[in-house]
């Protein structure tokens, strides 16, 4: 591990789950069921075709679902920065702990959001992410 002269950046909450499902319908519709989320209108960001996004109306919480190609279940964690900068303040912490990510990605539609993607040790993406408001 390569020593970092910055202070790790904070994150300032939860943003999303993204999870590979055996069956997207049945999934969905527990989730919709049991946590009371509601089915987006919006394209899942950074879904393969088919996605389902569930967000809870009240803390913008989202879920995105979609199907696993081998039927092996996968997930997705992702947290909430500040701001756009922190995102590029998190690329400069993970390279200077020799953590490989995909730089940081600004999306302008639906909504303006960036976004930076690493992997945990078993190749689990962790993702953080800004949404302009």
């Amino acid at each position: 591990m390569t020593a970092t002269t910055i202070d790790r950046p904070a994150f300032i909450g939860f943003h999303h789950y993204a999870s590979a499902v055996t069956d997207l319908r049945r999934s969905a519709a527990w989730y919709e069921r049991v946590l009371g989320l509601v089915r987006s209108d919006q394209p899942c960001p950074a879904a393969r075709t088919g996605g389902v996004l569930l967000a809870d109306p009240e803390s913008d919480i989202a879920i995105r679902l979609e199907g696993a190609d081998d039927g092996t279940p996968q997930g997705q964690l992702a947290f909430a920065v500040a701001s756009r900068e922190q995102l590029d303040t998190w690329a400069s912490w993970l390279d200077g702990l020799g953590v490989v990510h995909g730089g940081v990605v600004d999306v302008g539609v639906p909504d303006r959001y960036a976004y930076l993607v690493f992997r945990d040790p078993d190749d689990v993406p962790l993702v953080l992410v800004h949404v302009a408001r």
